[in-house]
């Protein structure tokens, strides 16, 4: 299937107004301005997608049954039902939008190709003690920025590859401004508990489209600014 990922991290701007248009999504977050939304939770980050999709932050791709219950995934019907929805992208989509060469040919190393990016001008890593303004570095293979460094990336995966319980450990890619080279390798993959906050963790949106794309309403309009800058891939 083909499916599209954002070329940047959500921001913190992008974060506050999906947040005052619906109370059910969560915390404020941390950072500002252009800088990547953190502190967020996997649930908040999954409810945030819903608001992309549907305006509700309880109906999408990702089912709750109120505010505070996670109750499961089920792209397929929401993808019925809407046509285009709006997701955390799974560890492959991540993956392979991250480090596929932009001609198909080979996976690389660093998301900016195979040699290591330099620190602090080509993405942020080893330096500094809070993340920079998104697109602030090289642009990556496929048109993304930051995929290496700035903030982990919540994904939608279960850690192990198998949601055998919801509550179980998601997936976190890219690094964030703190670790060192290793940390943006391609082979590097963290994890944490889907209720953890911090400053280092955030999120970029994928979206899959069924049928033609239908215009987007006036108050997604507000803040997709960023977001609809999609890199669109081919799922094998």
């Amino acid at each position: 299937y083909e499916y599209s990922i954002g070329s940047y991290e959500v921001t913190a701007s992008q974060w506050s107004t999906v947040l005052s248009a619906d109370s059910n999504i969560g915390n404020t977050g941390t950072w500002s301005g252009s800088q990547p939304t953190a502190s967020t939770t996997w649930y908040e980050a999954a409810k945030f997608a819903n608001w992309l999709t549907s305006g509700d932050a309880l109906t999408g791709a990702y089912n709750f049954s109120d505010a505070s219950t996670f109750t499961g995934i089920d792209r397929d019907t929401a993808l019925n039902t809407y046509g285009t929805i709006y997701v955390l992208p799974t560890e492959d989509e991540w993956y392979k939008a991250a480090y596929l060469k932009s001609d198909g040919s080979a996976y690389t190393l660093y998301a900016t190709g195979d040699t290591t990016p330099t620190a602090g001008v080509e993405a942020n890593y080893s330096t500094g003690t809070s993340p920079w303004d998104v697109s602030t570095g090289a642009i990556e293979n496929n048109g993304t920025y930051d995929m290496g460094g700035n903030v982990w990336e919540w994904n939608e995966s279960a850690f192990d590859g198998s949601l055998d319980t919801l509550s179980e450990n998601r997936v976190l890619r890219g690094g964030a401004w703190n670790v060192n080279s290793n940390g943006v390798k391609s082979s590097m993959r963290s994890s944490t508990n889907p209720i953890t906050t911090s400053n280092l963790n955030g999120f970029r949106v994928a979206s899959i489209t069924s049928i033609a794309v239908p215009e987007p309403s006036s108050t997604s309009l507000i803040i997709l600014g960023s977001i609809t800058c999609l890199l669109r891939r081919h799922r094998d």
